[in-house]
Order: C-alpha cells, then sequence, then structure tokens
C-alpha cells in the first residue's frame, strides 16, 4: 500500500526514463524529420569533387646539406603565383584568388611529398585543376633554381674576368722588371694567387654549368574521383538525426511539464488529510482478480482500510450497513474496476453486497454480466419495487446490482430519495457500495458523500489530472464528507477498455438477489475469513437468507418459496 508521505516530490531516474517513454512517439517523429531534413539539405548543396596529386620535392642547387622546408612549399603552391601560372595551364577566366581558395596542400608524416588536391563542380575540372596546380609548382620551382644557377654563373664568369685582367695587368708589369728585384718578386707572387683564384672559380663554374635543374616530380597523376566529396549524405544525416533528437528530448519534457495527467501515485498533489490507500494495475482482460492474485489480496487490504475508515467517520468500530461512496477524479474505467473488484472482495469475507449505480453512462453492468432493464430511476420515479429491481451478480456470488435505471443525466439526482433507498438495501444487505460519476461531471458524489459512512476517491492514470484530484478532494471536503483517501490505478497503456467475456445475465427476482449465508468460505480456501453473524428483524424473528437445500425461507418477515429463489442460486 502506497501514502504519500512527503510533500516535496523529487523527479528520479525513472520519472525521466517515464516521461521519454510517454513522448517516446514525439521523439522519434523529431528524429525522423530531423533524418529528412539532413538529407534534404544535403540534396540542395552542389556536388564537389576532389581531385589529388602527390609530388616529390627534390633538393635544388649545389647545397645538398639543407633540406627542403615542406611547410614553406606548401604555401607557395597556394601562391597567387603559382595559381597565375595554373590559371594559363587551364586556360580558364576563373580568377587567380578562386582558383587558390579550392586547393588544399598537406604533407604526409615522415615524407618529402606534397598531396596537392583540388575540388571543382565536375571529375574532369577536379582532375584538370589538380594537374594543373601541380604542373605549375614544379614549373615555378624549377623557374626559381634555374634562376638562381644563372644568376650563380653570371657572377662567377664577371668575377674571373675580373681577376684574369688583374692577371694580365702584373704579366705586363713582369716585362719591365728585373730578375733578382723585390718588386719582381711581389708581381710573381701576385700573378700566382690571382692564376689559382681563377682556377678555384673555373673549378667551382663548370659544374654550375653543367648542373640540371630538377625541383621535383609528380609521383602520381591525378586521381579520378568517383563519388563526390561534398555534400557528405552521412555527415548531414547524422547531424539531422542528432538536432531532431536534441529537438524531440526539449519538446517531449516541454509537453510532458504543461501536462497536468496523472501519471503515478508521486504527480498527485500532496495533501496531509488524503493519504494515498493503494495503487493498483488494472488489468486487460479480466474485469474481476481472483481472490488468491496479488491484485485479489490488495483489494481484500483495501476492504478492511475501508471498514476501519468508515466506523472511524461513525466515531467508533465499523457497522454492518456502512455505505461506501466510489467515485473517480475523472472519467474513465477505472471506478467500474474498482466497484468490481471491492464487491468480491466483500463478498469473498461473507458479507452480503449491493452495488448502487447512479451513473447512466456507466459500463459496471455490462462489466459483472447484468443487463438490468430496470433500476434506481425507475425505482425513484415508483415505477418499480426496489425487490424487482436488484439484479444478482452471476459472476460474484453474493453481490447483487442496482443500475441507473433511466435516470435523467440533465436532472440532479434526488439525495433524500436515495437516503431512503439505501436505509431499505441496508436492511437487507451488509454492504452498500454506491458508484458514482465524478464530481467534474456531476453533483452525485458531493451529494451522496453526506450520507455515506466512507468515500473513496479513485485516481486513474493517464486519464485523471492534477486539477481534477484537486477539485474533487475540495467538493467532498467542502461538505466535509468522510473521504478514507484516494486509490490509484495504474491504466494500461493498450487496451483502454476491459475485455470482459460474456456472462449470462441475472433474471429480475422480486426479493434482493443476495447470496446465502449458509454457503461461506471454509477454512483452507484462498479467502479471507470473516464471522457473519445472523441478523435479526426488529420483532425479534431471525432474519434467513436463501440457503442451498432450502424449499422457503424468511426475508424481511416474508416467506417465499424456493422458485422465487432459484434465480440467484448457486450464482458466485
Amino acid at each position: 500500500m502506497a501514502t504519500n508521505a512527503a510533500s516535496v516530490p523529487t523527479a528520479s531516474v525513472g520519472d525521466y526514463v517515464g516521461w521519454l517513454a510517454r513522448r517516446w512517439w514525439l521523439v522519434v517523429i523529431a528524429v525522423a524529420v530531423g533524418a529528412v531534413g539532413g538529407l534534404g539539405v544535403a540534396a540542395t548543396q552542389p556536388k564537389v569533387y576532389v581531385s589529388e596529386t602527390k609530388v616529390l620535392v627534390m633538393q635544388v642547387g649545389q647545397d645538398t646539406t639543407t633540406k627542403v622546408n615542406l611547410d614553406t612549399e606548401s604555401q607557395v603552391v597556394r601562391s597567387t603565383t603559382v595559381g597565375g601560372a595554373a590559371k594559363n595551364l587551364l586556360n580558364t577566366d576563373t580568377p587567380v584568388e578562386e582558383l587558390v581558395s579550392r586547393v588544399t596542400v598537406t604533407v604526409p608524416a615522415n615524407t618529402s611529398v606534397l598531396s596537392i588536391t583540388f575540388d571543382a563542380p565536375t571529375v574532369a575540372e577536379a582532375q584538370r585543376g589538380s594537374q594543373a596546380f601541380a604542373q605549375a609548382y614544379l614549373d615555378q620551382r624549377a623557374a626559381e633554381a634555374q634562376k638562381n644557377v644563372d644568376v650563380q654563373g653570371a657572377a662567377m664568369r664577371d668575377e674571373i674576368a675580373g681577376l684574369t685582367k688583374q692577371l694580365d695587368e702584373v704579366a705586363a708589369q713582369l716585362v719591365g722588371l728585373a730578375a733578382n728585384s723585390a718588386d719582381r718578386q711581389k708581381a710573381v707572387q701576385k700573378q700566382q694567387i690571382l692564376t689559382s683564384q681563377i682556377n678555384t672559380l673555373n673549378a667551382r663554374l663548370i659544374p654550375l654549368l653543367a648542373t640540371t635543374v630538377k625541383p621535383g616530380n609528380i609521383l602520381s597523376a591525378a586521381t579520378k574521383p568517383t563519388s563526390p566529396a561534398k555534400p557528405d549524405l552521412m555527415l548531414y544525416l547524422v547531424s539531422g538525426v542528432a538536432i531532431g533528437l536534441l529537438l524531440g528530448l526539449a519538446g517531449a519534457l516541454v509537453l510532458d511539464r504543461m501536462d497536468s495527467r496523472i501519471y503515478h501515485s508521486r504527480q498527485i498533489p500532496y495533501r496531509n488529510d488524503v493519504p494515498v490507500l493503494m495503487e493498483v494495475q488494472r488489468g486487460r482482460d479480466k474485469a474481476v482478480a481472483d481472490a488468491a492474485s496479488a491484485l485479489g489480496r490488495e483489494f481484500s487490504l483495501l476492504r478492511n482500510v475501508l471498514r476501519v475508515a468508515a466506523g472511524a467517520a461513525r466515531g467508533g468500530r465499523p457497522s454492518a450497513t456502512d455505505a461506501l461512496l466510489i467515485c473517480g477524479a475523472a472519467p474513465g474505467p477505472a471506478v467500474e474496476f474498482v466497484v468490481a473488484n471491492l464487491a468480491a472482495a466483500f463478498a469473498r469475507s461473507g458479507e452480503r453486497v449491493v452495488i448502487v449505480c447512479t451513473d447512466s453512462t456507466s459500463h459496471l453492468p455490462a462489466m459483472l454480466g447484468v443487463s438490468p432493464s430496470r433500476g434506481l430511476g425507475d425505482v425513484i420515479a415508483g415505477e418499480v419495487t426496489l425487490d424487482s429491481a436488484l439484479y444478482a451478480v452471476p459472476a460474484i456470488r453474493g453481490v447483487s446490482l442496482l443500475g441507473a435505471g433511466r435516470l435523467d443525466p440533465r436532472v440532479e439526482l434526488p439525495v433524500a430519495a436515495v437516503s431512503d433507498l439505501l436505509a431499505q438495501l441496508q436492511q437487507q444487505a451488509d454492504r452498500v457500495l454506491l458508484a458514482t460519476a465524478p464530481p467534474s461531471r456531476a453533483v452525485d458524489a458531493q451529494a451522496l458523500s453526506e450520507i455515506a459512512a466512507s468515500v473513496l476517491l479513485v485516481v486513474e492514470t493517464r486519464v485523471a489530472r492534477a486539477e481534477d484530484v484537486e477539485e474533487s478532494v475540495e467538493q467532498v471536503a467542502r461538505v466535509q464528507g468522510p473521504l478514507a483517501g484516494l486509490l490509484v490505478v495504474r491504466s494500461p497503456r493498450v487496451g483502454r477498455k476491459i475485455k470482459v467475456k460474456a456472462v449470462p445475465s441475472a433474471a429480475v427476482v422480486d426479493q434482493p438477489a443476495v447470496p446465502a449465508s449458509a454457503d461461506l468460505p471454509r477454512a483452507g480456501r484462498e479467502f479471507d475469513q470473516t464471522m457473519v453473524i445472523p441478523r435479526v428483524g426488529e420483532d425479534g424473528d431471525r432474519i434467513e437468507f436463501w440457503a442451498g437445500g432450502t424449499t422457503d425461507s424468511k426475508v424481511n418477515g416474508k416467506r417465499t418459496s424456493s422458485s422465487d429463489q432459484t434465480t440467484s442460486a448457486d450464482l458466485r
């Protein structure tokens, strides 16, 4: 049994999983829309093909000690100089800046290779662009290297020419100098130095002039792309799904916060004076739970609690004739489910139960397998007697039903007349269960709560809202009704209506179709054991009810034949 023991409910992991499970459809729709939107955006993007050319960069010149800086060379590839040369090779009118912006240069680790890629709207343009930039880079590098060689060679030739001129001047001086003079020795030494310098420069110039400039070569020609590199369908799809998921989760959370429907007992508005007595799960197929089942035992526990609650409202222990009012916070099948199972629980303890239904739209008679042609409305109108309007419930022995009959839902229920009828019923039965429409739809529940010994408010999850519960509790409190507490019924996600197997309906009888007190549950059976004391009439005579094997009986001081009771015999 559950009780709202905390005034400030805290959200748990189960709560977040719950709202996600309730709004899964919104998340799925958002993800699907995001995926379709991502693919749609990708379809609108222009296709871009990328071709790659790999270039091996070699050292140029006679200095082999210095390595080529590939980072610098990658910037050279994307320079406007190389771009202009590539534009001439492509023979295109596209601006150089645009061509350069479509070039990407990468350097594979630990290599002397430049990977030059070029993107274009078509495969052919991508191949031609990548190949053109690679060739333009090599041509530009070769031209720079050849220029350096030419400059170095020209400088050496000029230097050699100057030294040769000086050597000629020294040779002319030697002719007029004495053989053993100091000036001649100096001239000879200078001649030797100049000759040596000239020889050295010639030794450097000859290899330089013989140098072949090779800046590098193309390792692999421009590749032919088989599919466009952009747009990336997978990237757009994943992005769309991610955006849709985030929006779906946010939308689901917002909708859940705006939704005031109750999905579990922790969402019920807290009140110190109104406890949550129990939280049960409503089945899909079976209207009344078996006594030995977990649900049957739960209703037996609830029955005991309601007995004490009815007694507390009377200022002492419960009376055998206390009427229990059962209504829902909102329209739904939960009230019918609770009434049927509570009636079975009271009947299992040996009590004779009469269900009075004041809701003309209720499906309770069909759930119990009864098709009443007369009911409360007919009795109030004086068209039939109370005894003739009672119908035995064939599926639950010891339970009778007084249906709504021809009650006009537009006319307020006459509480005084109903109170007189309850007094008559309490002379014939041990327990009366009043099933009424929700307080939000009719005033029957509020009016009848004044004369009921105890009131049970049924809160059906996924149907009732927080404001429905607050309004229902407030209406009962205004007339100081003895509200025992709340019963939370977890509604199944599917199969909102209870499926009831076809049960033959009971025939109309002249007397209340109450069960025999002689056929009480025995020890060892799966029932609650409750002692039943025979009722005594005002004249001191013992009031007997139908019992198997008897030929006649006295009901309310009247003799009736066994033929009058055959319609309710052996009904369980």
